[in-house]
Formats: structure tokens, C-alpha cells, sequence
């Protein structure tokens, strides 16, 4: 396996952030690795030009937690709710990145949420966001924005609930290709800020590898690395194989690897752990 440039130059961290749950993980994991990196984290948050139409629309009224009886809703009260979570938001990022001794900016934008996400997104080596929605159905459904950046070209770090743990150690798919090469080294440049080792997940086919990818990946015994073989030919192997890995963050090292896993959703619907899908190609400069 080469080891040229990197495949993880990371300066800018953008995290795009609401009131759920999972983004206040993904805050937390998004000022963890900025730290690590040296990076600078940029926070977004959007006001969703949806919930603006939403308020506009006569007798629309907003149903409470603990009450059955409706609150009017309109669009002076929806701008303010919007203001207030900003604000909120940014402080919850000032204070994280702060703690942390990281640079940090924030900012507020009106707009649709996944179109202004990718749009920020260029100015950035990495987005982070958390990856559930509020709907109901699975335990963690992912969320529509996240689905949208997971079907993008972006480098991408999808989020669970649960916080990411300290010591978390990288989790990749390898099948051989250059794609999954390109996890390797990925993984390997993570690994060396820190985290706890890295476990190659291969096909029964590829496991004749595993000496070769172990000596290129050590450098001299800096990383510690595992192996996990499963049987590609079934699925249920293969989610076997990651749950036993619960406590890793997946690295793919392109989206053709997501033809090879089960559907997207279904993955992020079942399985407990972050997910890092890499651009593809080589990572561009951030603008």
C-alpha cells in the first residue's frame, strides 16, 4: 500500500448543527477530532426556509410536549424559536471549542437545509453531522439531510446518538480494491492522532492478505492491528461482524463500497457506530 499524500489533510471541520440529539454528538466527536487534527471547526446551523412556509400556512399550530392543546404558530413565533436555537447552538459550540483550546467560527443561514449544507461544505476538508432524524420508526432512523450527504462526493462523518468513546479505534472494509486501500491509509493517518488501533474487516476471500496489510499499516509498531473475517456472501455475517465492532467508527474509502454493504439506511438504522465515508478521489482543497 502506498503511503504519499495524505489521504486525510484536515484543517476545517464543518459541523452542521440543530437541536437533535445526534448533533449535539456530532458536536462533541466533530471538537474531539479537531483537537486531534489541529484543525479549525467551522458550526452551521440553517433555518429551514420548510418550517418558515410551515408557519405561514393559516391555523397551523404547534402541539407541546406535555399539553394536547395546540399553541398558535406563526411566522414572528417561528423566527423567533429559530433565533433562539441559533443562539443556543452557538453557545453550546463556544463552549465545547473552547474547552478544547480550538479555533472555532459560527454562523446562521436561511435556506434548504441539505442544499446549504453542501454549500458550506466546500469550504471544508470534512462535514460532521449526526446522522438520525427525528422521525419515528427504528431506534435511530437517519435523517434525510444525513441520507442527502451520504449520496454525496464530500468527505463525511455520520453520527450516532451515543458519544463517540475516547479510545474509539477505526473499523475497515476491505475487499482489496483501491478504494479500500484508500480506507487503509485513511484509517492509519486517524489512527496515529491517538485512537486505538485499527480493525481491518475482510471477506473470507482477502483474508491471505491480512499479513501484507498488517506490515504496511504498522511503521514500525505504532498502530496496533486486528482482523475480523466475515463470509461476504451474507449479510448477516457481514452485520455479525460490525456489531462485534460496536465501539469503532467504520471508514470506507469510497462510496462504491456502499454497493457491497447492505442498503444505506438500513445500515445507519441498525448499526450503533459513526460512519466515515470518504470523498471520492483524492481529498480536494478546501477553497
Amino acid at each position: 500500500m502506498s503511503k504519499g499524500d495524505p489521504i486525510l489533510a484536515i484543517r476545517r471541520i464543518l459541523v452542521a448543527l440543530d437541536s437533535s440529539p445526534h448533533s449535539l454528538a456530532a458536536l462533541q466527536a466533530a471538537v474531539d477530532l479537531a483537537a486531534r487534527m489541529d484543525a479549525e471547526l467551522l458550526g452551521l446551523f440553517v433555518e429551514d426556509t420548510a418550517l418558515m412556509r410551515l408557519a405561514e400556512v393559516p391555523y397551523t399550530r404547534e402541539v407541546l410536549y406535555f399539553s394536547v392543546a395546540g399553541v398558535p404558530l406563526t411566522p414572528a413565533s417561528m423566527e423567533s424559536k429559530l433565533k433562539a436555537q441559533s443562539e443556543q447552538i452557538r453557545r453550546a459550540l463556544a463552549a465545547a471549542a473552547q474547552h478544547a483550546h480550538v479555533a472555532w467560527s459560527f454562523r446562521a443561514v436561511r435556506g434548504e437545509v441539505a442544499s446549504e449544507v453542501l454549500a458550506a461544505a466546500t469550504e471544508a476538508d470534512l462535514l460532521a453531522l449526526g446522522r438520525g432524524g427525528w422521525s419515528v420508526g427504528c431506534r435511530v432512523r437517519a435523517g434525510s439531510t444525513a441520507l442527502e450527504m451520504a449520496a454525496s462526493t464530500i468527505p463525511v462523518l455520520l453520527l450516532p446518538r451515543d458519544k463517540v468513546p475516547e479510545k474509539a479505534h477505526l473499523v475497515v472494509y476491505y475487499d482489496g480494491s483501491a478504494a479500500a486501500q484508500r480506507g487503509l491509509q485513511a484509517a492509519a493517518e486517524l489512527a496515529r492522532t491517538g485512537m486505538d488501533g485499527i480493525t481491518v474487516l475482510a471477506g473470507s476471500g482477502n483474508h491471505f492478505e491480512m499479513e501484507l496489510i498488517e506490515e504496511a499499516l504498522s511503521d514500525g509498531g505504532e498502530i496496533e492491528i486486528r482482523h475480523r473475517v466475515f463470509d461476504p456472501a451474507s449479510k448477516k455475517s457481514l452485520l455479525d461482524a460490525l456489531a462485534a465492532e460496536r465501539n469503532g467508527i467504520l471508514v470506507l474509502g469510497s462510496r462504491e463500497l456502499l454497493t457491497k454493504l447492505p442498503p444505506l439506511e438500513t445500515f445507519l438504522c441498525e448499526m450503533e457506530m459513526p460512519l466515515l465515508l470518504l470523498g471520492d478521489g483524492a481529498n480536494p482543497e478546501a477553497g
